[in-house]
C-alpha cells in the first residue's frame, strides 16, 4: 500500500536528479514499500532516462515548452499520486535519512486540512531576499485534501514567481491550515542552486498576485475561488509499465 508519494520536479541539472535517486535508495526495503517517487521532468534540453532502481519510481515527461512551469509540474505530480499524502519540494533540496521513515510513522496523527511545512537549513527566500526558517515550497499534504481544496494555479506559468506564495494564501481562503513541522523535519538548502537561463523578472506575476488576492479577499466564507484550466501543457509517462 502507497502511504507516501514523494514529488519533486526538474528542468536540466540531470546530476540533481540522480543525487536524489542514489539518496532514496539507501531507504529501507520495508520503507520503500510503502513509498512512491514521482519526478517531471519540465521540458530539459537533456533527455532523462530513468535508471533501473529499487524505488517505485514514475517519471514524467512535459512536453511543452512553457518557461518557469513549476505550478504545471507539481500539478501533473499531484493529479498522478497514489499515495494518501504528497510532499513536494525542489530537487536541490535534500532529505535528511530520517525524514522518511519518521514521516510514514506519523502520518495519522497529522491533520488533512494542513499544510505541514518542514523545517529547513539555510532556506532562502528568492523574492524577499532574506533566509528563513522554511521553504515556502516545500510542505507534506494529504494528498485528497490537495487536489479538494489546493493545487497550483497554472496562470502564473511562462513568468517568475508568487505562485507558490499565492497557493498557501488560497488554501487558507478554503478552510485550510498552515504549520510548521520542526522535527526531524528538515532540508538541507543550496543557496547556489538556481536556474540562470530563464527571465527572473517578478514585475508580471507580482501584480497577477496582488490581483488574485485583491479578488480572494472580496470573497465571503469559504469555497474560494480555485484555480482551473489544469495542465495546459502535453505530457507523458516516461516509464509506464
Amino acid at each position: 500500500m502507497i502511504k507516501l508519494s514523494i514529488i519533486s520536479h526538474f528542468y536540466n541539472h540531470i546530476e540533481k536528479v540522480h543525487e536524489q535517486l542514489a539518496r532514496w535508495s539507501q531507504l529501507p526495503e520495508q520503507i520503500l514499500s510503502m513509498v512512491e517517487f514521482i519526478l517531471v521532468d519540465d521540458f530539459s534540453d537533456t533527455e532523462f532516462v530513468p535508471p533501473v532502481t529499487p524505488l517505485n519510481l514514475r517519471c514524467f515527461k512535459v512536453d511543452t515548452d512553457i518557461d518557469w512551469n513549476q505550478a504545471g509540474c507539481r500539478n501533473l505530480g499531484v493529479l498522478n499520486a497514489r499515495g494518501e499524502w504528497s510532499l513536494l519540494f525542489d530537487i536541490d533540496q535534500k532529505l535528511t535519512p530520517a525524514a522518511v521513515p519518521v514521516i510514514l510513522a506519523n502520518l495519522d496523527r497529522l491533520d488533512p486540512s494542513t499544510l505541514h511545512y518542514l523545517r529547513a537549513e539555510d532556506s532562502y527566500d528568492d523574492i524577499n531576499k532574506v533566509t528563513s526558517e522554511f521553504h515556502v515550497n516545500s510542505f507534506l499534504v494529504n494528498t485528497s485534501k490537495f487536489k479538494t481544496i489546493g493545487l497550483y494555479d497554472e496562470d502564473f506559468t511562462g513568468h517568475y514567481g508568487y505562485e507558490d506564495l499565492y497557493l498557501p494564501y488560497m488554501w487558507e481562503k478554503n478552510g485550510g491550515l498552515k504549520t510548521l513541522l520542526r522535527e526531524p523535519f528538515f532540508f538541507e538548502g543550496n543557496l547556489n542552486f538556481r536556474t540562470e537561463s530563464l527571465n527572473r523578472d517578478l514585475e508580471r506575476n507580482a501584480a497577477l498576485g496582488n490581483q488574485k488576492v485583491a479578488l480572494l479577499a472580496q470573497h465571503q466564507g469559504p469555497g474560494a475561488v480555485r484555480p482551473t484550466h489544469l495542465l495546459r501543457f502535453q505530457w507523458h509517462e516516461l516509464n509506464k509499465k
